[in-house]
């Protein structure tokens, strides 16, 4: 009798070993971000423009959220969560001691993971404000930000860049 419930308790521990999976995938998957690169689009002497990234000092945090997401830092793009409770997102975004309010207007969907993992809010960008003025999908009334790209509308687990902010300047004086 003993041998048995040894035998059942080793099978028990052995199924309950084999079944658990590790959450870190779950964990890695969860984080949903609005992906925005930083460009400078450069006029040279033959009037020919090139765009290339560029890395600016950000200070992000969201309207009404307590959290700062980014402090003084250098970096050439920023990775913002949208409010999943919420059909906008806004972002204050100071870009060179420049002042950007940003708000997203999005589609809140829940996609399905796994069994292990549940389900995940994801977005898709219906539009864009910024400094409260809508854009015509590139030409803003920003400040700072004089052009906007949305290139990938969907804003899942994938990590990729959705929105491309320029800033120009000319580099023929």
């Amino acid at each position: 009798m003993r041998n048995k419930i040894i035998l059942y308790l080793s099978l028990f521990f052995t199924f309950t070993l084999l079944s658990c999976d590790s959450d870190d995938q779950c964990r890695r998957n969860d984080f949903v971000m609005l992906k925005m690169n930083f460009y400078k689009s450069v006029i040279d002497l033959a009037g020919k423009q090139t765009d290339s990234p560029h890395t600016l000092t950000v200070s992000a945090h969201g309207e009404g959220v307590d959290s700062l997401i980014y402090n003084n830092e250098q970096t050439s793009f920023v990775n913002l969560p949208l409010n999943k409770f919420a059909q906008s997102s806004t972002f204050e975004i100071l870009l060179n001691d420049t002042l950007e309010i940003i708000t997203v207007w999005h589609t809140n969907y829940e996609e399905y993971l796994s069994f292990e993992c549940g389900v995940v809010t994801c977005f898709t960008i219906d539009s864009l404000q910024i400094n409260g003025n809508s854009i015509d999908l590139l030409k803003t009334n920003g400040i700072y930000i004089d052009s906007v790209s949305i290139i990938n509308y969907s804003v899942n687990i994938q990590n990729a860049e959705n929105i491309k902010l320029y800033h120009h300047y000319d580099n023929s004086k």
